[in-house]
């Protein structure tokens, strides 16, 4: 493992400050920029979670640590990042061998997506209405998803869809969808977008993880990698802190530094100490995910990652907004993007009242 931290590590030296030095387009114009998507292809920070085999990691630790290091730039391409890599993962937990061979040198190239959220609903599963209609050997397609990330500039797609035998999940690539990309307050630049699928063929072959497995494949993807995207919390939160504290030496009110403030001093002191409470407990529970013994299941221990630290970025990002002052909400700042990606943990992948639901399931024994 100390090898494989220092290949990323490495990898990540190289890749963030390109993204630094976009980050501020990247967020204005909404846009993923192909440089800065090839250049986490290049490093291997898009194959995070693939086999072995494949030239990945099958590690969620490391997947972790790149989620937080790009978080800390860019929340936007994190989870573009994340959520490609969760795509990877599926394959890997699910993909027959030759699933495996068609689909992952694709996504070594494209990036992918997890395709299962409609207008109609998200956390609802039962309310999806997307269908596929079995013909001969092909499976057609017909439905619309929604705050779909990666979608305006990915290339395979898993899409979750209800057949005879129930809610299937389907791998297909981006021809013949039609993408309307969202603009969207937080974590921008992520290719979030509404996605449209019109007769869509299928092949049978492409079914992933068996006719009717759909809600498995969705849940059995989502639980372990909401660990790495609490990790993109980290990042957040840590970028705020070390915003505000550097604005807090440096500005001067009422014949003082701001940090020289109790009040001020308090509320770093507690900040700090919540976020590394909040690391130690992302990187165990990742450990664990990765075959570490626990008494929690990964799916629990997913959903509280995920929920506190949804709770711990905001928290960040309002004291550092308040810090800053009246510059903390001129846009273009970094507190106040910080501030509208931070709300975002709070929706995608699950909001933090279902994570709430599954937490007490576990807790309840219900």
């Amino acid at each position: 493992m100390v090898e494989e931290v220092s290949d990323i590590k490495e990898g990540l030296s190289r890749v963030l400050p390109l993204i630094s030095k976009k980050s501020s387009a990247i967020d204005k114009n909404n846009e993923m920029y192909s440089d800065v998507l090839q250049a986490l292809f290049d490093n291997k920070l898009m194959s995070i979670l693939a086999p072995k085999e494949y030239g990945g990691f099958e590690s969620y630790y490391l997947a972790c640590l790149v989620a937080e290091s790009v978080a800390k730039i860019n929340a936007g391409v994190a989870h573009s990042v994340v959520v490609h890599n969760a795509t990877v993962d599926a394959l890997r937990l699910f993909g027959t061998a030759e699933q495996k061979e068609k689909w992952l040198p694709k996504l070594k190239k494209k990036a992918g997506t997890l395709a299962m959220t409609e207008p109609s609903g998200g956390s609802d599963v039962s309310a999806l209405k997307m269908e596929a209609r079995k013909e001969g050997d092909v499976y057609i397609l017909n439905g619309r998803k929604t705050l779909i990330t990666n979608a305006s500039f990915g290339g395979v797609f898993i899409v979750i869809a209800k057949t005879e035998e129930g809610l299937t999940a389907f791998i297909t690539e981006k021809d013949g969808v039609v993408v309307t990309k969202l603009n969207q307050s937080g974590m921008r630049g992520s290719g979030l977008s509404s996605v449209g699928f019109s007769n869509v063929e299928v092949a049978k072959e492409d079914i992933l993880g068996g006719l009717g497995k759909g809600l498995k494949v969705a849940l059995g993807t989502l639980s372990p990698n909401r660990i790495p995207f609490a990790a993109m919390g980290l990042g957040i939160a840590e970028t705020c802190l070390e915003s505000a504290i550097k604005y807090a030496k440096g500005r001067t009110a009422f014949g003082k530094k701001v940090a020289d403030f109790q009040g001020i001093q308090w509320m770093i002191a507690e900040l700090a100490t919540e976020i590394e409470t909040l690391r130690s407990f992302i990187y165990n529970s990742a450990e664990i995910a990765d075959g570490k013994e626990s008494s929690l299941d990964v799916t629990t221990l997913g959903a509280m990652c995920k929920l506190k630290a949804a709770e711990i970025a905001k928290k960040a990002a309002e004291m550092a907004v308040e810090i800053y002052g009246g510059h903390g909400v001129i846009v273009g700042s970094p507190v106040e993007r910080a501030y509208r990606d931070a709300k975002l943990l709070d929706i995608a992948e699950g909001t933090s009242e279902i994570m709430k639901v599954l937490i007490s399931r576990t807790i309840l024994g219900r």
